[in-house]
């Protein structure tokens, strides 16, 4: 195995990367805000894709202003959620509420079909094309899609947490997150707070459909299923209780499972997921994750 085609396949799945942070970042929100795993996050996003997908290939709308009414949705659906459903469960166990995500999950997968119709849509990328290069002598190249992907991310991500350290906004996500309770007492509208959480959860999912779409050439029922739970995978690799931690599981986990599957293709999973358990057990809040203190 040479040093070229592990670089190779690599930049050949670096956009499953984007993707995945970019899910993550919606279910870390989430659960900071929330104290809930939002297992609905990766049928919010199926929502926004298929929205784009049908307004562009059935209406003929223009794909940047299908984009955005997919993104628009998605966001609103979050929105939705929250304020109708999670809002009036505040009282409800963490458990309880991430069986109302799960509930959400079999409302939404059936309603796809009965709006959107059965049969996979088509979607082009956005630029087609590869950018070839070479490093050392080693021929490589990355396609001009799976780029955009990656800046995409890149910049939605980065604006997130320059946010969240720098705005009165991630100052009331960061006070949520530490303690409700007290972050109200102390003038934080922790409503408004969770409602933007799951409305931009709801924004990033549609965008890593949108761009996974756009790399795979189809729109289905499933397709952000193994997102969703390698978004997860993410969150226990990296800690739940860290807002960084989780983003970089995502970078991780693609990247990783794609070098393996050089090696193995048919056990790839399998390898990966014994190595988070693994890591798991022996730092039970993941790698970045931090130790819950509490003062008496």
């Amino acid at each position: 195995m040479t040093l070229q085609t592990i670089l190779q396949t690599i930049l050949s799945n670096a956009h499953l990367a984007g993707v995945l942070v970019l899910a993550t970042t919606g279910i870390m929100l989430v659960f900071r805000t929330s104290f809930t795993t939002n297992f609905a996050q990766g049928m919010m996003a199926t929502v926004g894709v298929f929205t784009t997908a049908a307004l562009t290939s059935k209406m003929g709308l223009n794909i940047w202003l299908g984009v955005a009414l997919g993104i628009v949705l998605s966001f609103l659906l979050g929105l939705f959620i929250d304020v109708a459903i999670i809002r009036k469960a505040r009282k409800v166990s963490v458990v309880g509420k991430q069986m109302i995500t799960m509930g959400l999950v079999i409302i939404i997968a059936a309603l796809i079909p009965l709006i959107y119709g059965t049969i996979p849509y088509e979607f082009g990328r956005f630029i087609d094309g590869n950018i070839d290069f070479s490093i050392g002598g080693m021929d490589l190249f990355i396609t001009k899609n799976g780029l955009l992907i990656l800046g995409v991310a890149a910049v939605i991500v980065t604006i997130i947490f320059i946010s969240l350290y720098f705005t009165k906004w991630g100052l009331g996500v960061r006070a949520t997150a530490s303690n409700e309770t007290v972050a109200s007492m102390m003038g934080i509208n922790t409503r408004v707070i969770t409602a933007m959480s799951w409305s931009i959860a709801g924004g990033c999912g549609a965008v890593a459909a949108i761009l996974m779409a756009s790399q795979s050439g189809t729109v289905d029922n499933s397709m952000m299923v193994s997102v969703q739970v390698n978004g997860f995978m993410a969150s226990v690799l990296g800690g739940f209780s860290s807002f960084y931690g989780p983003i970089i599981g995502a970078v991780l986990i693609p990247i990783t499972k794609a070098v393996v599957a050089i090696y193995n293709s048919l056990w790839s999973g399998v390898i990966l997921y014994s190595v988070i358990l693994l890591v798991v057990l022996i730092k039970p809040r993941g790698l970045f994750g931090k130790k819950d203190v509490k003062k008496v």
